[in-house]
């Protein structure tokens, strides 16, 4: 399985908002900078995830992102599926599918496949941004912000 690329933007995104830990804005630029995203397409993940409440936007000079909770409460599986929607590794794990036929509990296969979505989404559902080791990865306060090493 793997997530689509606007997924693994957000995802990246987040972590660099995340590794500013609420100390300034995280403005768009410096995040597509330091995060290497397309500054165009990081605007629309990011329009996503403010409309989803999993950021927050502040207008203006000082303006940028922010987290609108604590790192600890944030997985990796809620920005995924933010993006994505539900984890599906397999057609016949999702509700209906009439381009394939396959219909969910349909599927001779799907007790397989529903037991890997299960396990995904339990692998990502333990993984949280305050899991990071953001001083590996980021220097915090290095010009505007937080910066590759």
């Amino acid at each position: 399985m793997k997530i689509t690329s606007k997924a693994d933007y957000a995802l990246h995104a987040m972590l660099y908002v995340a590794s500013i830990n609420g100390k300034h804005a995280a403005t768009i630029s410096e995040i597509a900078e330091a995060e290497s995203i397309p500054r165009e397409y990081l605007a629309k993940i990011l329009k996503e995830l403010v409309g989803k409440r999993i950021l927050k936007s502040k207008r203006g000079i000082m303006g940028g992102y922010f987290l609108t909770k604590p790192r600890i409460d944030y997985t990796f599986l809620e920005i995924i599926e933010a993006i994505d929607g539900p984890i599906n590794p397999a057609g016949c794990t999702k509700p209906e599918n009439k381009r394939t036929g396959h219909r969910k509990g349909k599927c001779a296969a799907f007790a397989y496949f529903d037991d890997l979505r299960r396990k995904i989404e339990g692998d990502l559902s333990a993984i949280n941004l305050n899991d990071i080791p953001y001083e590996r990865y980021y220097q915090v306060g290095r010009g505007n912000g937080s910066a590759r090493k």
